[in-house]
């Protein structure tokens, strides 16, 4: 029970007083207990002729509880969002020497290798075609791919040139289309590659790879991992 005011007969409600400046010196934020003791001093100045209605005491404790609820609920999500970052950076981190397929036009011919990839076809399609070509222009060999449905239609090329001979290994270029009526549509590729670096940042919430041909990516341009 709290002492008695012996000169008032009252309670003594001093052990409810705000901390002095010295003791506040450096704090920001109001706690529970310092809810509490404004509280307190509140009933103790209120006015006797208009003292504070139930409601409104309860309306002051409710929203209190809700501002302390949408705090804890905040730490709790950035407790979750680091746990994700991390799980993220460690599936990335697993993909370093892997085959991936991903968005791009650039590909790299590796002596007796070969280079894979797809193209991204939105709607049914004839006559597809896939051109490789050489870093100065020249068109070295182009695949057809006949007649496809919507979706990704993969192809590989042998590093065989249009004229029956090894090309070089090197990087090359890769643009695909589709042939109607004679006029040509230009259509997106993708390129099967592997992984050589991951770089984390913002805690892992921007998180790249760089494939073997020095592009960077972000993993939601990666749409399959071989």
């Amino acid at each position: 029970m709290p002492p008695i005011n012996p000169t008032t007969g009252d309670l003594d409600l001093n052990q409810y007083a705000l901390p002095s400046p010295q003791q506040e010196r450096g704090r920001t934020e109001l706690g529970q207990e310092d809810f509490l003791a404004l509280m307190v001093s509140q009933l103790q100045n209120q006015d006797p002729f208009q003292p504070m209605e139930n409601g409104e005491f309860l309306g002051q404790m409710a929203q209190f509880s809700t501002v302390s609820g949408i705090s804890d609920m905040s730490a709790s999500l950035g407790q979750l969002a680091e746990s994700l970052y991390a799980s993220q950076a460690l599936q990335a981190s697993s993909m370093i020497g892997k085959s991936v397929l991903t968005e791009g036009g650039v590909a790299n011919l590796e002596a007796d290798g070969t280079i894979q990839g797809a193209v991204d076809l939105p709607n049914s399609s004839a006559n597809v075609f896939v051109r490789i070509t050489a870093p100065n222009g020249q068109l070295v060999r182009e695949i057809s791919l006949g007649n496809r449905n919507a979706g990704l239609a993969n192809f590989e090329w042998d590093g065989i040139s249009a004229d029956g001979t090894q090309a070089p290994e090197g990087q090359y270029l890769l643009s695909a289309g589709y042939r109607d009526n004679g006029a040509e549509t230009a259509l997106s590729t993708l390129v099967t590659t592997r992984v050589s670096s991951v770089s984390l940042s913002g805690g892992g919430a921007n998180t790249q790879i760089t494939t073997e041909t020095g592009a960077e990516l972000s993993l939601s341009q990666i749409r399959a991992v071989m």
